[in-house]
């Protein structure tokens, strides 16, 4: 690990480089947990200071498009999005249209998934329903 920049004088202020390499050096101390008694700030993001785009909207066609990227059935789309096969099917038909919380877990799917596939375990021959 790379030498953190000390400071011979406290006086003399460091250049914003010295300043931003100095905090790196400690960000990392921390997360290897070298670094005992840093301060950690965590800021509570409000509405007043954020904002969240809507979920995009999905069709039939899209939905499936996930699922097939994925690899998986429906049930197991299903399964890993917290929903029933018959709600997936209903959604690839085009007989209902995801909503809510469904569309944000379609993002997700769709830009990240190695997250959904994370949730999804592949049973060994001893498992058994």
């Amino acid at each position: 690990m790379k030498k953190e920049i000390k400071r011979k004088n406290p006086e003399v202020k460091l250049s914003v480089g010295a300043e931003i390499i100095q905090g790196l050096n400690e960000a990392i101390g921390f997360e290897r947990g070298n670094k005992r008694g840093t301060i950690v700030h965590k800021v509570t993001l409000t509405a007043r200071s954020t904002s969240a785009a809507p979920a995009p909207q999905y069709g039939a066609q899209q939905v499936k498009s996930i699922r097939a990227k994925l690899g998986f059935s429906q049930s197991v789309f299903g399964a890993a999005l917290n929903v029933s096969p018959e709600t997936v099917r209903a959604w690839e038909q085009g007989k209902k249209q995801p909503s809510g919380p469904a569309e944000r877990l379609l993002e997700i799917a769709d830009k990240h998934p190695d997250l959904i596939h994370s949730v999804v375990h592949t049973r060994s021959e001893g498992d058994g329903e």
